[in-house]
């Protein structure tokens, strides 16, 4: 019986100092923030034909696909609104994470989201 709470108490110790220095190395791990690299897109790549839409009940400019609704990741108004103004379908090269797509191609283009206002 001694015994086994003696390697109880042992376990239970292995374990505290495992979690401690785990939480240490996360914490001690070099960030990165280089803004010359670019992290690889992350998600599910997917084609899809598209229609622009744009609702403010929907936060702006969204995608219809064939079947579901997508959310836009990197708007850019300048190239989306002529798009919503014609009803055109359109084809668009994207990373996928749940319901919000990051476009990376719209016809065969490449596509980048405007870039947001500096803040004073």
């Amino acid at each position: 019986m001694r015994f086994r709470k003696l390697l109880a108490g042992l376990a239970a110790g292995v374990l505290a100092i495992a979690f401690i220095s785990s939480g240490a190395l996360a914490q001690a791990a070099p960030q990165g923030n280089d803004p010359a690299v670019k992290p690889a897109p992350r998600g599910l790549q997917v084609t899809l034909p598209v229609k622009v839409k744009n609702m403010k009940a929907m936060g702006g400019y969204y995608l219809q696909g064939p079947v579901e609704v997508y959310k836009i990741a990197n708007k850019n108004p300048e190239v989306l609104e002529p798009l919503v103004k014609s009803g055109e379908t359109v084809t668009i090269e994207a990373s996928a994470s749940g319901d919000l797509l990051t476009i990376q191609t719209l016809n065969g283009k490449k596509y980048e989201a405007k870039p947001a206002p500096a803040s004073k």
